[in-house]
């Protein structure tokens, strides 16, 4: 009797293991395959997206144009024909992906195989060749309650390649309540663990015959819960594999709008939206990585739709006037030449309301070359270096024009400030100043921030009770009062604004 249950026992291992090789028939690794031509568009995409804070979808996009991607599936019949299902972010955008089934006597490899249909509940299929004989699943159909012994299976990583795991568990949750992002109908929440490349593989039950059959599609993981893994139930699935033959839907295609642009153009139509629009496009939930990028696109012509002149705002061959700025501030440090003697260097830290009120305080040095006279004999003594700080503030107006992809913006700023003047260690005092600048500031954008360069006119008044001579000042000297002083000059800026 021992002996009899000992065959028993062997035999229901041989069997085990021999139903566990006939699912390797079945699951199968899936590697997108990508153009050179699409992979350098991702990298392009990857890299200002990173920069408009999308970090999640840049990172997305440098897997998929790496080479190695790969995730899982499972072989599927329709219309007399066999599927490869999996995930459609596993897929991604391409229009081919190699099948590779690890069997335990030898690897079967189908290249090129075309993706042949993409879903809303993060489904794709891929056909397998006419002479393939892998073996297709058919689908659970009975009720999926929670406690029913599940299987995962499909080829998470190990050690950066695909290694095939079939673990076991059950039914958590049956009908998990998500987001209206996830698009699925139905989210099955099971304990049997997936890891990262199990996207697409099945999650499967034993019927009573002992035959696996499909309960779902393994999609996500939550990584801040122990054994919490998703899948996507069968009702989406037996939707999804219904469409199977009747018609192509190809993810690629939607890249089209993006194509006509470089991810440099794209990241400065992103930045002419709106800050809360910017925001949640950053915050938005997505399938493939580029999702965030196409309704960037689409918010901007939705905006051209409602009101027709913003539409020149969004070209940056265009030289326009731009009419909704959003505020801005600036840090700038400015330097005055006074006609070659007379100097002035000042920090400025502002703020540009809606582009077109700038605002601010300014801390200046202003170094000057005075003469030094004798009162009683009215003879010249010489010249004294006199230099003092100006505390003040500054107000004026400018008007932003948009050059291509950089900014012209024409401004005017009065600037008023005192401060104590001395000269050497024999004079000292106050002096009351202030200055009058035009010029023209020109932004080149860089990433987060614009780099200002300008140039500008000024003319400065000072007035003081020292009575030191200026002479690159036009005096009017009233030894009564105040000594009033004029000088004129050139200068240069050089900040950043964001």
């Amino acid at each position: 009797m021992k002996r009899f249950y000992s065959l028993a026992a062997l035999l229901l291992c041989v069997w085990m293991s021999a139903s566990a090789q006939g699912l390797r028939h079945s699951v199968c690794i899936v590697s997108p395959e990508f153009a050179d031509s699409e992979r350098a568009m991702m990298a392009d995409y990857s890299l200002y997206m990173a920069r408009a804070g999308m970090r999640s979808a840049s990172q997305a996009l440098t897997a998929y144009k790496n080479e190695g991607t790969f995730g899982s599936g499972v072989v599927v019949e329709q219309g007399g024909k066999k599927y490869v299902l999996t995930n459609l972010h596993v897929i991604g955008y391409a229009e081919k992906a190699t099948l590779t089934f690890q069997l335990h006597e030898k690897t079967l490899r189908y290249e090129h195989c075309e993706v042949t249909n993409i879903g809303e509940a993060d489904l794709a299929a891929v056909a397998l060749p006419a002479e393939c004989e892998m073996i297709a699943l058919p689908l659970y159909a009975g009720e999926i309650d929670e406690d029913l012994s599940i299987v995962a299976a499909g080829f998470p990583g190990l050690a950066g390649k695909p290694s095939w795991q079939l673990t076991r568990g059950s039914i958590s949750n049956a009908r998990v309540d998500v987001d209206a992002r996830e698009r699925a109908s139905r989210i099955i929440q099971h304990t049997a663990s997936i890891d990262p490349g199990s996207s697409g593989g099945p999650l499967l039950l034993k019927n009573a015959e002992g035959k696996y059959e499909i309960l779902g599609i393994n999609t996500w993981k939550a990584f801040y819960r122990e054994g919490v893994g998703l899948a996507i139930g069968k009702e989406d699935v037996q939707a999804f594999i219904a469409t199977l033959g009747a018609s192509k839907t190809d993810a690629s295609n939607e890249m089209e709008p993006l194509r006509a642009l470089s991810g440099e153009d794209w990241l400065y139509v992103f930045r002419q939206l709106p800050d809360s629009v910017q925001k949640d496009l950053r915050e938005t939930d997505w399938h493939l990585p580029l999702d965030p990028a196409l309704r960037t696109l689409a918010v901007r012509d939705s905006l051209i739709a409602q009101k027709g002149k913003a539409a020149k705002k969004f070209e940056r061959s265009a030289t326009h006037i731009v009419t909704d700025m959003d505020n801005m501030n600036h840090v700038r440090l400015v330097y005055d030449n006074y006609l070659g003697m007379n100097q002035q260097v000042g920090l400025q830290v502002g703020h540009d309301w809606l582009g077109y009120i700038a605002t601010g305080v300014q801390i200046t040095a202003l170094i000057e070359e005075a003469m030094t006279e004798d009162e009683i004999f009215a003879t010249k003594l010489g010249y004294k270096t006199r230099a003092g700080a100006m505390f003040g503030i500054y107000v004026g107006g400018q008007l932003p024009i948009q050059v291509g992809k950089y900014m012209l913006v024409p401004r005017i700023t009065q600037s008023a400030g005192a401060g104590p003047m001395k000269t050497g260690n024999i004079y000292g005092g106050f002096a009351l100043l202030t200055d009058t600048r035009a010029g023209i500031d020109w932004h080149i954008p860089f990433n987060s921030v614009d780099l200002v360069l300008g140039v500008h006119y000024t003319m400065d008044w000072q007035w003081t009770k020292n009575e030191l001579k200026i002479p690159a000042y036009k005096q009017q000297t009233n030894r009564e009062a105040f000594n009033q002083y004029l000088q004129h000059g050139l200068g240069l800026t050089l900040g950043i604004a964001w």
